[in-house]
């Protein structure tokens, strides 16, 4: 084999650390988590192959590589993620693909053909990013064009109760409840070559919507403070109508106004207008005006020049309207002024009550909206809102 093609080889991850991870992972995910797992759908499984899998909340990839074994597999991961140093080593021990989110990146797909081209089997989250309410995001654009240009088989995992026994905004840690994993056969090679982007869209749209709200209702999953967090995703009061004046206790979520609502161990909430985190969710959505620019000051976190994040890089204020964000301020003592084309970036990745993500000119920056961080929702979910009326 010559140099140059030993370079395209996208290695498995590495089969003895591999399969002792799998081995803790496993019997961990059983005891903590009550994982089963359906692998029907994935009979004669072999690479290369595509996994679509929906993305609900941070232990997917853990479930997704459990129901995978024997299968070595190839994780797209965000490039969020290779900016902790720890992380980074361990991701780029197992052969990982990182992508940018939500900004034009070649060079994952690249990568992503490398891997088909090495005979391995990809795993992609194609909503690109974690859901904070566990329901499913908008597909990214471009996955079907990704699947016809791969030309492999197409599987789907889908990880039913993992939202709820790890939720992104919850801060009491696992709840022990259920977790059931199914799989699917969604697309033969052979059939990817007559369908058009269109119709594998709607395929893919289809496997991937998922609403943890009608998923294993009748499991409890058990927590002393299952509402602790759930101020950083239900920020708008529906009594009186105010923003980030919410607080939580162990079990309620409550306005300054007075109105309280309580969330029990079924992800069930009693006394207020709203009996699913969801049904509150999109109706503050349906609340927001995008003819309002929203503006604040925010801290930038964003790598250095050894790629690691620095959450004290610059300050500035950053805008967003319809059309364009902008910022202005400064980084690693640097003025930095920008504006991007809302169209062009269509989601904006944030983790609960901290921050949400953005590239410019292909770098990641974090903004971590002051004086309160949990404004972050509100700035995803207008993005959000934007991008759906644009795809109407």
């Amino acid at each position: 084999m010559s140099d140059k093609s030993k370079k395209t080889v996208i290695k498995k991850p590495p089969v003895v650390s591999y399969t002792i991870l799998y081995a803790l992972v496993a019997l961990f995910l059983k005891l903590k988590c009550r994982a089963s797992y359906d692998r029907s759908g994935l009979e004669g499984l072999k690479g290369p192959a595509l996994v679509l899998c929906p993305h609900v909340s941070n232990i997917d990839f853990l479930l997704v590589a459990v129901a995978l074994m024997p299968i070595r597999p190839t994780f797209v991961v965000s490039e969020h993620f290779m900016a902790k140093p720890l992380i980074r080593r361990f991701l780029n021990h197992m052969h990982v693909i990182s992508k940018k989110m939500f900004c034009p990146d070649i060079k994952t797909i690249i990568s992503i053909l490398r891997a088909r081209d090495s005979g391995n089997v990809v795993v992609l989250f194609p909503e690109g990013r974690l859901t904070c309410m566990g329901h499913s995001l908008q597909v990214t654009e471009g996955t079907a064009e990704l699947v016809k240009k791969m030309g492999v088989d197409v599987y789907t995992v889908t990880e039913n109760g993992a939202y709820k026994t790890l939720p992104k905004w919850g801060k009491a840690g696992l709840r022990k409840g259920r977790i059931e994993v199914t799989t699917a056969k969604l697309l033969e090679a052979d059939q990817i070559k007559s369908l058009s982007a269109e119709e594998i869209n709607t395929i893919i749209d289809s496997a991937i919507l998922h609403d943890e709200d009608h998923v294993l209702e009748d499991v409890e999953y058990r927590c002393s403070r299952p509402a602790m967090g759930l101020d950083g995703v239900l920020y708008k009061c529906p009594s009186c109508l105010s923003e980030f004046s919410m607080t939580t206790d162990d079990r309620h979520i409550r306005c300054s106004c007075g109105f309280s609502s309580e969330l029990d161990n079924y992800y069930n909430l009693h006394g207020g207008p709203f009996k699913k985190i969801n049904d509150w969710y999109f109706w503050q959505e349906s609340q927001i005006d995008i003819d309002t620019p929203l503006e604040s000051p925010t801290i930038l976190a964003v790598p250095d020049s050894r790629g690691d994040l620095n959450r004290n890089a610059g300050k500035g204020i950053i805008k967003m309207d319809r059309n364009t964000v902008s910022f202005s301020g400064t980084c690693f003592g640097e003025p930095l002024e920008f504006t991007e084309e809302v169209s062009n970036i269509k989601a904006l990745p944030m983790s609960v009550g901290d921050h949400f993500d953005m590239y410019h000119k292909k770098k990641m920056y974090n903004f971590i909206l002051q004086p309160d961080p949990r404004h972050a929702i509100k700035w995803s979910m207008y993005m959000d809102k934007v991008t759906k009326q644009s795809r109407e």
